[in-house]
């Protein structure tokens, strides 16, 4: 039976018709071994996962057993299909947001954290993350004076500080610029199979240069890590849609299916209904 994946649309749960852009809450959950926070789902939405206490793995899209303990953080993208298993008591902050909180576009153009799925937070880090999110959730629940000033300012010190626990080389402004600018502009063109010159060519940025940036994030080219992207976007229209493999090859951009089933075998061993007939 095929896994329904679950759109989370709305940032609080309890509120269906929020029009915010921000959301934070404390998640405590008494649970049995394996209970599912949520089940298997996406958002179109950021999110921050901070866990404060417990254990449990989480699943981003096809990457499993990610280990969930004090001080893991997650980092979970627009569309992101995940679903977190925790074992037992429970506790983890969950904070959203979409990029209208930010006044200065720009400011969210420069950060890395997003490029990666979680981190490992270990003390002193641990305390003083601990306390910014208190802080935020604390200004939250309460309707102070200029309050939505106050979450976006606090949410960017956040942010701030833990793109300054990354390596230093994606700190780096212009890999960072450039990096991110691929990822937006691959996520606009919902994952296509496509050069890396088309890409280069629409960001106006020299191949050499594109091709720089990714390797210093990923260790891959640039035309493997466009093709990697592709993939799971072809492993999440297969398993969680009724699209068959024509259909998955004409939206991706392939100029065949023939091409479309080469492709999918020689990146995972399986063509695309092998695949979709394991996963069931």
């Amino acid at each position: 039976m095929r896994e329904v994946i679950k759109l989370v649309a709305n940032m609080d749960p309890n509120n269906l018709n929020e029009n915010q852009n921000f959301f934070i809450h404390e998640t405590i959950v008494t649970a049995k071994p394996n209970a599912t926070i949520q089940p298997l789902h996406r958002h179109p939405f950021y999110e921050l996962i901070f866990v404060l206490k417990g254990q449990g793995t989480m699943q981003i899209d096809f990457i499993k057993n990610m280990p969930m303990h004090a001080g893991a953080l997650y980092f979970l993208s627009p569309s992101q299909v995940h679903l977190p298993l925790v074992e037992g008591d429970f506790d983890c902050f969950v904070l959203r947001f979409d990029l209208s909180v930010f006044s200065d576009k720009a400011f969210f153009e420069n950060l890395s954290i997003f490029n990666f799925d979680y981190l490992m937070v270990e003390e002193p880090s641990y305390t003083t993350i601990s306390h910014l999110i208190s802080t935020i959730y604390t200004e939250f629940i309460h309707d102070n004076i200029l309050k939505q000033c106050s979450l976006s300012n606090l949410l960017r010190l956040l942010l701030i500080y833990i793109q300054r626990l990354l390596p230093d080389v994606v700190n780096a402004p212009l890999e960072t610029s450039h990096f991110n600018a691929l990822n937006q502009l691959m996520s606009e063109h919902h994952y296509k199979i496509m050069q890396p010159s088309e890409y280069a060519k629409e960001l106006k940025t020299p191949i050499k240069t594109l091709n720089n940036a990714v390797k210093e994030y990923t260790g891959l080219t640039c035309g493997e890590y466009i093709r990697s992207k592709t993939l799971v976007e072809a492993k999440r229209l297969l398993l969680y849609t009724d699209k068959n493999a024509s259909e998955v090859a004409y939206e991706l951009g392939f100029v065949d299916t023939a091409y479309f089933n080469r492709f999918f075998k020689r990146e995972t061993g399986l063509t695309p209904i092998k695949f979709k007939k394991s996963s069931l």
